[in-house]
C-alpha cells in the first residue's frame, strides 16, 4: 500500500449512493477510532461543565498532593471556545489517523504521550501553576502522522510523497525552532492564557519516540 492509499485508508469509503449504505459505513469507522472519540467528548464534556474543567485541569498543586490523574485530564481542559475549537478540530483528524494506522500501540503512546507533555511542563516551567489544552499532544501526532508517512513513502519508493511529506516535516522543525528562538507561538490566538512552547517541544519529541516505538511492534493489519 502506497504513501497515498495509507493516508486515504484514514477516511471512510463511500461504496454505495444509499443513505442506509453510507450510514453503516460511517458507523464501521467510527467504531475503529474509539479512543479518539472518548476523548473528543471528554473534552467538551469538560468546556460544558466548569466544575469538571477545574476537577480535570492540571494544577500542579493538586497532583503534588495526589492527583496523578490530571498528568493525563489536564489536556482535555480548555481556557475558551477559540481554544477548544482549534485544539480538538486538530486533534480529531490527527487522531484517528493514527488510531487507524497504529490501532493497538495508539492507546499506549497517547497515554506516554500525555504524562510526558505534562511532566516537563511540571519541571521544566516552575512558574506555571496550571495548564490546559491539547496543543503539546496535537504538534506529537503530527510527528507521528508524518513520520509514519514518511517511512511508508520510502518503503514504496514514492518519491513525490516523500518529498512531499519530507518537505511538511521541515515546515514543522521551522516553526518549533522560531518558537523555541522567539519565546512565540505561532498560529495561537492566545486570549487569556499563555501558550508554553515547551509543550510543542516535548509533545514533537515524544511523537517521534511514539513512531520510532512502533517499528519494533509485531506489524499491525491496516484497518479497512
Amino acid at each position: 500500500m502506497s504513501a497515498s492509499e495509507s493516508l486515504l485508508a484514514t477516511l471512510p469509503k463511500t461504496n454505495g449512493t444509499s443513505i442506509q449504505s453510507m450510514c453503516r459505513l460511517g458507523s464501521g469507522w467510527l467504531r475503529q477510532i474509539p479512543v479518539t472519540l472518548l476523548v473528543s467528548a471528554i473534552a467538551l464534556a469538560a468546556f460544558a461543565f466548569p466544575s469538571l474543567t477545574a476537577g480535570l485541569q492540571l494544577d500542579f498543586a493538586s497532583v503534588e498532593s495526589g492527583q496523578w490523574w490530571r498528568l493525563l485530564s489536564g489536556h482535555l481542559t480548555h481556557f475558551g471556545g477559540g481554544h477548544l475549537f482549534w485544539d480538538l478540530l486538530m486533534f480529531a483528524v490527527l487522531s484517528a489517523a493514527c488510531e487507524r494506522q497504529n490501532p493497538c500501540f495508539y492507546p499506549i503512546g497517547l497515554t506516554a504521550m500525555s504524562v510526558g507533555i505534562s511532566a516537563t511542563i511540571l519541571f521544566l516551567c516552575q512558574d506555571v501553576t496550571t495548564y490546559r489544552g491539547l496543543s503539546g499532544i496535537d504538534t506529537g501526532l503530527f510527528v507521528w502522522f508524518l513520520a509514519n508517512q514518511i517511512r511508508q513513502s520510502v518503503a514504496d519508493r514514492d518519491r513525490t510523497f516523500t518529498c512531499f511529506w519530507t518537505a511538511a516535516g521541515i515546515l514543522l522543525l521551522a516553526k518549533l525552532g522560531y518558537e523555541f528562538t522567539t519565546g512565540e507561538i505561532l498560529f495561537v490566538n492566545a486570549e487569556g492564557f499563555t501558550p508554553l512552547v515547551e509543550s510543542h517541544l516535548s509533545g514533537a519529541a515524544l511523537g517521534a519516540v511514539a513512531a520510532t516505538a512502533t517499528m519494533f511492534f509485531p506489524r499491525e493489519p491496516e484497518l479497512k
